[in-house]
């Protein structure tokens, strides 16, 4: 086999058929992200896997080919069926890291709420439990995931029996991660804790929000924030509590709404002290939330990464929802970098200064 090209250009997939170290044959591109290609690669014995690798760039900035790395090692220090497992990592003949991971196929759950905007509660229940799992597995081997969102979740098989698979804990803390000393922030605004975004010490109570938030999104059919710019986002998470659940959806069975208000306190000492806390609750509200005729299934999954099939393929059986929820894209909602976080806690000064103001006149 040829040598792959050595063209420096990044954004062009030089690897398909070609052959990886650990005879891993590249089948195809399936994704760009902004530090590594993911292809679809195969084994002679006919094992699957999503290889990631990074991009040439990044080689030359020690940090980000650290996180890289650092990933690779966190997932599989995480042995869940909730979290895809790590196959391979080794380096291609350009001298480019790579890892290959457990193929995945099914459906982010963004993409769903995008079609479906709310899901019935017992299905939200369930994924958030899985969720959950894959959470409390991580904490249990001393790792926050930090970045706990729709985007990372994907979901297998039909709705009506969802099968959770949590993704990319390339942002991942623990305790030896330089990247996540205090004062360093990166998340994504709409899901984020409020000590995360001031750029306090995380704790597995950041992750705990954030499922929260996932959940709130599942029931509601919109983030506790909505998308935005995401300086905007961030000033309206450090300066004022999202609508109640309840609120946006009186169908909410009070328990769940319980559940999410707790989960998404925004002083930590307020949520469930742990994530096995937050499961307890949530197998006790799955008694008396039942599946309520959930019928909705999916088709053969698409792999993760790729486009999703056109709504008309994948017709739903839930109810209309009114069009004040209608959802609204996410792609405003991205991760942030400190820079972002600083503007917004001058903001939320500013906001304060203001408060304090008009108390005294």
């Amino acid at each position: 086999m040829a040598a792959p090209p050595t063209t420096d250009q990044d954004e062009v997939p030089d690897l398909v058929g070609h052959t990886l170290p650990g005879g891993w044959a590249v089948l195809r591109h399936i994704a760009e992200g902004g530090m590594a290609h993911v292809y679809e690669g195969q084994k002679a014995d006919g094992v699957r896997g999503a290889i990631k690798v990074l991009h040439t760039h990044i080689l030359g900035k020690p940090e980000l080919a650290f996180r890289f790395r650092r990933e690779g090692e966190i997932v599989e220090s995480i042995k869940s069926p909730h979290v895809p497992q790590v196959l391979a990592r080794g380096k291609d003949e350009r001298g480019r890291p790579f890892m290959v991971f457990e193929f995945v196929e099914g459906l982010e759950l963004t993409k769903i709420l995008d079609e479906h905007v709310r899901l019935p509660p017992a299905v939200a229940l369930e994924i958030t439990l899985q969720m959950c799992e894959a959470v409390r597995v991580a904490h249990l081997a001393g790792i926050v995931h930090r970045d706990m969102k729709p985007d990372n979740v994907i979901i297998v098989g039909p709705l009506s029996a969802p099968v959770v698979k949590v993704l990319d804990f390339s942002v991942s803390k623990d305790e030896d991660l330089a990247l996540t000393q205090q004062g360093h922030v990166m998340g994504t605004p709409c899901y984020m804790a409020l000590e995360q975004a001031l750029g306090e010490p995380i704790t597995p109570l950041a992750d705990i929000y954030s499922v929260g938030a996932i959940l709130y999104d599942m029931l509601t059919g919109r983030p506790p924030y909505e998308p935005d710019e995401p300086g905007r986002v961030l000033a309206a998470l450090l300066s004022k509590e999202p609508p109640r659940a309840i609120d946006l959806n009186p169908a909410i069975p009070p328990v769940l709404a319980t559940i999410v208000e707790t989960a998404m306190a925004r002083s930590p000492k307020k949520r469930y002290p742990f994530i096995e806390s937050m499961i307890e609750a949530l197998r006790a509200a799955s008694t008396s939330i039942t599946q309520n005729d959930v019928s909705e299934t999916l088709p053969p999954p698409e792999p993760t990464f790729l486009a999703n099939p056109a709504p008309e393929e994948r017709a739903a059986t839930f109810e209309p929802v009114p069009d004040s929820v209608s959802r609204r894209r996410r792609g405003p909602c991205s991760n942030v970098s400190m820079a972002v976080v600083v503007i917004g806690a001058l903001l939320l000064l500013l906001v304060a200064a203001a408060v304090i103001f008009g108390s005294r006149r």
